[in-house]
């Protein structure tokens, strides 16, 4: 891996905290992964920032459009703007309207370009002047266009017509108005575009209160590439049915649909619920038809973890895929966005297969609403992903290693090397005790993975399999722990919050039911201190949690865990000697991709 997992150093970042005598003292650390949002370069806007999508020019300059306003997500201020970079996404130029701001609102741009160089850009136009929710979901659908790689836009508004199916007739108006908005960054074929968006119902003409229902839809044209007219564009809406892409027992939220073409035609759509996983259906007739959606699974064939937040696939120029989504299990709420994950796909007999996940973006307040409605962008073999938390967009290029992995997960089978600090067989493992490495601090961002072969005779709840704790009550201990599970404890010494969970140290147990009798297993524990997450892969499978017990399978270290180093004395326990078979160490955090690899290459 390339030092996307050294860095240890860190971008400014203050916090206060207080001491015995009630005085203060403010710590500074600088965290420079680049995986910590703040290390993205940030793109202008009057406030609030949503939908930050961008299309590379023709010249190579990049053009965002977003949504703006100097007020809140639905502020009658609300519209349509863009904004150029011409350094790939390090500087930005001040933002030009696309939409002037106030009545009547214009919301969720997506940017589309066509042969030749033309852009639109497709947005929510309030014509209407509906309130609240309501209006800046209304219609009409419109666009502008620019000729000049978005400098400037036309003076011209178009409109387009999309006919009324059944959840439009359903609403309060019986059809007379539509609702809907659209995330997508259209899919472009050398013969045609897809739009693909989220019609909505709503039940009262006020705007008060959320959507009924919602269903996703495509707006397809065949002539947009040749029609330099833009009011004689033609549309058509798909699937033919009366009704969208839509699970009759996935209740009502089942919106911000957003698709990509698999190399042999098929539509693959991607969706969010409230039933704590993303959904995907297919069509192999070019949209006229769809599958009946289902919940999104890896490769191994457990379900994908999503709370009630934005999951975007995306199609990279080398045929792979990309999914972005945060691996949590919270959900009916918006909460849980933070950290952002990543799956990596591999098209396989007109499916997808996808890999277990990596931690793609963290914020390091744990309270954080998180970052959301990314957009991929590639130029010169790099990939960039560009988000939102509401209040601000940045845009942050993505470690090619990291891809790379993720796509070759499933047959990579080398033992990782890089920051192993301890690698002990079974023989030496017989010893009662055996000298252990500094290892780095969690509070300063170091890392630390630890990884085991065993195979227990019995699974006697809290067995300690071994333990680095000295006299002054710092270090790791991993034991068995209930229903089938195992677990670290980690403690820096420290007796902060005497009171609250943290005086005996934390501990981090993975998923139940993976750890058997006389089976040997193999168990990777990651303490990542730059993210503060610590994680666990068993078998090859990071532990997430289950839809119906918790919502994380992965942890958050405590922001002031400190290091873990105390007599440098690692202790086997006497009675499970010949249970471990395999202890490495690593004075970094691995990748669950790298956990796999080592899986995978067996005990050696």
């Amino acid at each position: 891996m390339a030092n996307c997992n050294q860095h240890t150093s860190w971008i400014l970042f203050l916090f206060t905290i207080g001491v015995l005598s009630l005085t203060a003292q403010t710590i500074s650390i600088e965290n420079t992964d680049p995986r910590n949002i703040l290390n993205g370069h940030v793109l202008p806007s009057e406030h609030y920032a949503d939908q930050p999508y961008v299309i590379v020019c023709d010249d190579g300059s990049w053009l965002c459009t977003m949504t703006t306003s100097s007020g809140t997500e639905y502020a009658y201020m609300n519209h349509i703007v863009s904004t150029k970079s011409y350094d790939q996404g390090k500087t930005w130029t001040q933002l030009t309207d696309v939409e002037a701001s106030g009545i009547p609102q214009s919301s969720w741009a997506v940017p589309l370009k066509v042969e030749g160089g033309r852009i639109y850009v497709f947005y929510n136009y309030n014509e209407n002047r509906h309130k609240g929710l309501a209006g800046v979901m209304s219609g009409p659908f419109a666009f502008k266009y620019s000729d000049d790689h978005g400098v400037s836009w036309s003076e011209e508004r178009y409109k387009i017509e999309i006919p009324n199916k059944a959840i439009d007739e359903e609403n309060f108006s019986s059809g007379a108005f539509q609702y809907f908005w659209c995330i997508d960054k259209p899919v472009v074929t050398e013969n045609a575009a897809y739009i693909t968006y989220s019609k909505l119902l709503f039940d009262n003409p006020e705007g008060k209160g959320f959507y009924k229902k919602s269903e996703g839809f495509i707006l397809k044209s065949d002539n947009i590439h040749s029609e330099k007219d833009p009011a004689k564009i033609d549309w058509i809406l798909l699937p033919e049915s009366d009704r969208g892409i839509h699970h009759p027992d996935f209740k009502k939220v089942q919106a911000e649909h957003n698709m990509e073409m698999l190399d042999d035609g098929s539509l693959y759509v991607v969706y969010r619920t409230e039933e704590g996983h993303p959904v995907y259906s297919i069509s192999r007739d070019d949209g006229k038809t769809f599958s009946q959606p289902a919940a999104m699974r890896y490769r191994t064939g457990g379900v994908m973890a999503n709370p009630r937040a934005c999951p975007k696939i995306y199609k990279t120029k080398n045929g792979k895929y990309l999914f972005w989504y945060h691996n949590n299990f919270r959900s009916r709420t918006y909460q849980g966005r933070n950290p952002a994950w990543i799956s990596g796909g591999i098209e396989v007999d007109g499916d997808i297969k996808w890999s277990q996940p990596e931690i793609l973006l963290f914020d390091m307040d744990p309270e954080s609403f998180g970052m959301s409605y990314p957009d991929f962008i590639e130029q010169d073999g790099k990939i960039w992903v560009i988000e939102t938390q509401k209040s601000q967009a940045r845009v942050h290029q993505i470690d090619n290693d990291l891809l790379t992995g993720m796509w070759h997960q499933h047959q990579s089978r080398k033992i990782v090397k890089e920051g192993l600090v301890m690698d002990v067989d079974e023989k030496t493992l017989h010893l009662n005790k055996l000298p252990l490495p500094q290892l780095p601090s969690l509070f300063s961002g170091g890392g630390i993975s630890i990884e085991l072969w065993i195979q227990p005779d019995n699974l006697e709840d809290g067995k300690v399999l071994l333990s680095s704790f000295g006299p002054r009550k710092k270090g790791f201990e991993i034991a068995l722990s209930e229903e089938r599970s195992i677990q670290i404890k980690i403690h820096d010494g420290e007796m902060r919050d005497a009171e609250g969970p943290y005086l005996n140290g934390q501990i981090f147990r993975s998923d139940t039911a993976v750890i058997s009798e006389n089976t040997l297993h193999h168990i990777v524990f990651t303490l990542d201190g730059a993210s503060k997450i610590s994680s666990m892969v068993v078998d090859g499978v990071l532990s997430d949690g289950s839809m119906n017990g918790r919502d994380y399978g992965w942890g958050r270290i405590h922001t002031f865990m400190g290091d873990l180093n105390d007599a440098h004395q690692l202790n086997i326990y006497q009675e499970v000697k010949g249970i471990i078979k395999k202890l490495r160490i690593y004075d970094r955090y691995l990748t669950t991709s790298e956990a796999i690899s080592n899986y995978q290459a067996g005990l050696k």
